[in-house]
């Protein structure tokens, strides 16, 4: 038997037994941001803008089984700045997620994340393994509890890197087809690499002991699809320090709106209005929640879209950034517009 056929043969009863997707998307353009090194002012102090071209390509597939199911993603965005290429940046993300059913309702599996950034001062590898349990009774209610370990490396100052066990709830109702609410929230003590700070301008009383702080996080959110697609949440943040400087509470809402247009265009809105406290003498530490990036500020974004043809898009988008230090009088503000073609398939 020739050796395609004899192939052919064995793939074929996997073929049958498994149904395998995927989508694949780009998007690629100019754009400007009024604040390129991304950096914190005091007073009226200008900031320094530039241009740029942007790059994005997403991946995605899943394959399911009778009572397995497989699913990844992997995405790569570049940003190239015209005149400061000191800020250029490279980041990639990959998640990988297999569940198991046991019966009707429960379902156990393994995933991980990871996302690495490059560029602009602000090289970091975060990396997530979890196991997991899934709970769904019925088409209204899904639960998913995670139990697992987390590993961040801050390469520009291996100090801030750190690991710990880390877990989570999340559960979601569904009061009909348009109508759902979401809730869940998670712990992670973290371990750094480097000692507690110093009390600046006081003696050292206390000697230097490693560093550890307790991370928790909850949020609450409700969701609307019908003719146009609303959700509201509020989360919350809480990251206590043994170290001076380092204790942080964050309270966020936000909201994002999704709506049809007239000559076929998609409106796409988010807001999100974030009070950040700091128990501790505040000074500012752009390394403090390095992993964040945007969402650590308060935002809107506004993103217009239309179809050029089946598979090809334009937009449009706008998006402002700002944080208040009031203890300092320190000011971070970024204004970023772009226009790009999208293609997906």
């Amino acid at each position: 038997m020739r050796a395609p056929v004899l192939l052919a043969l064995l793939l074929t009863p996997l073929a049958h037994a498994a149904d395998v997707r995927g989508a694949a998307r780009g998007w690629v353009g100019p754009g400007f941001d009024s604040n390129a090194p991304r950096d914190t002012k005091s007073g009226s102090e200008p900031t320094q803008g530039d241009g740029f071209l942007y790059g994005l390509v997403q991946l995605e597939g899943a394959v399911d089984f009778e009572r397995a199911r497989v699913v990844g993603a992997y995405d790569i965005a570049a940003r190239k700045f015209l005149l400061l290429p000191s800020e250029d940046t490279l980041v990639q993300n990959a998640q990988l997620e297999s569940t198991f059913a046991l019966g009707r309702a429960f379902a156990v599996g393994l995933s991980g994340r990871a996302r690495d950034r490059r560029g602009a001062g602000r090289d970091y590898t975060d990396l997530v393994g979890d196991a997991l349990i899934d709970f769904t009774p019925d088409e209204a209610v899904d639960v998913r509890v995670r139990f697992g370990a987390h590993r961040f490396l801050y390469w520009p100052s291996f100090g801030y890197s750190f690991s710990g066990p880390e877990g989570s709830v999340s559960a979601r109702y569904r009061l009909n087809r348009r109508h759902s609410a979401s809730l869940s929230g998670g712990f992670n003590p973290r371990r750094y690499n480097a000692l507690t700070h110093e009390i600046l301008g006081e003696p050292q009383l206390v000697p230097q002991v490693p560093r550890t702080d307790s991370v928790m996080h909850a949020s609450l959110s409700y969701s609307y699809r019908g003719p146009f697609h609303l959700s509201v949440g509020y989360s919350f943040f809480d990251q206590a320090s043994n170290s001076r400087g380092e204790s942080m509470r964050r309270h966020r809402l936000s909201s994002t709106l999704g709506l049809r247009l007239p000559w076929e265009l998609m409106l796409f809105a988010s807001l999100a209005v974030q009070l950040a406290q700091y128990p501790d003498d505040l000074w500012v530490n752009p390394d403090l929640s390095v992993a964040d990036d945007d969402e650590n500020s308060s935002s809107a974004t506004l993103k217009l879209s239309r179809p050029l043809t089946k598979h090809v898009d334009l937009d449009l988008r706008y998006a402002v950034y700002v944080n208040v230090f009031p203890k300092n009088e320190y000011l971070y503000v970024r204004h970023v517009a772009s226009v790009g073609v999208a293609v997906s398939f």
